[in-house]
């Protein structure tokens, strides 16, 4: 269930893909806008777990970003190494591939021989 890339296996890659291609948002983007900014920190540093005493008390809404149950300080490097910090909405990627020259040429010949039958 929680396999969302489909390897197999239920781990930070299956987060990553969640949150890069699901959700099209950054790590650290607490509140789910779409956007990882001074608002994200504000909600996190709010809730108060950060390196508290309590043993997997946190969420992603409250700074637990690298799935461990914890909001510490490797929530802020994984956020950070995501690289969304202020940068705004995730640009959305184009999955269609462009067409290439050969495949237009190859067209091409198709409906110039159709033509000539004609």
């Amino acid at each position: 269930m929680f396999d969302v890339n489909n390897d197999r296996l239920h781990d930070f890659e299956d987060l990553a893909f969640w949150i890069r291609e699901l959700k099209q948002t950054w790590f650290g983007d607490a509140n789910l806008d779409g956007e990882f900014n001074s608002a994200d920190f504000t909600t996190v540093f709010q809730a108060g777990q950060y390196e508290d005493a309590i043993a997997g008390n946190s969420t992603w809404a409250t700074g637990d970003w690298n799935g461990d149950g914890e909001f510490d300080t490797s929530d802020l490097v994984v956020a950070f190494q995501d690289g969304g910090y202020e940068l705004g909405l995730r640009p959305v990627v184009n999955a269609v591939p462009e067409a290439n020259g050969e495949l237009l040429l190859l067209i091409g010949l198709c409906l110039v021989s159709r033509l000539r039958r004609r």
